[in-house]
């Protein structure tokens, strides 16, 4: 029950990050592109790897990679991150790609 909650918990946050980026990118690139904001992400992320390493199973283990090395990226090299993003795709495509992990979150989920 407690990993369900967490799983829907971790979609939701997936889902309506990658909904703001889709729906206002010139708002969400003003908020994400200062390193304080990113950094901030990163340390939200490294907090919901936490609870994957109670749990067993490859859904849990490749959650926990994920939110980790996002969560390390974000952390410890802010602008690299910003840059990378910026250079990449425009701010909806990475909305499309949270929206598609949060996805994958609900959808895998045990």
């Amino acid at each position: 029950m407690v990993e369900a909650i967490y799983c829907w918990g971790v979609a939701g946050l997936l889902f309506v990050s990658g909904l703001c980026h889709i729906v206002a990118p010139e708002l969400t690139e003003r908020w994400m592109s200062g390193a304080a904001a990113v950094r901030w992400m990163g340390a939200v992320l490294l907090v919901l790897a936490i609870p994957c390493l109670m749990w067993r199973g490859w859904y849990f283990w490749t959650l926990f990679a994920g939110l980790l090395l996002s969560g390390i990226w974000r952390v410890f090299f802010p602008r690299g991150s910003i840059r990378t993003q910026q250079r990449s795709y425009p701010r909806w495509v990475h909305g499309c790609l949270l929206v598609g992990g949060a996805a994958l979150v609900w959808a895998l989920q045990p």
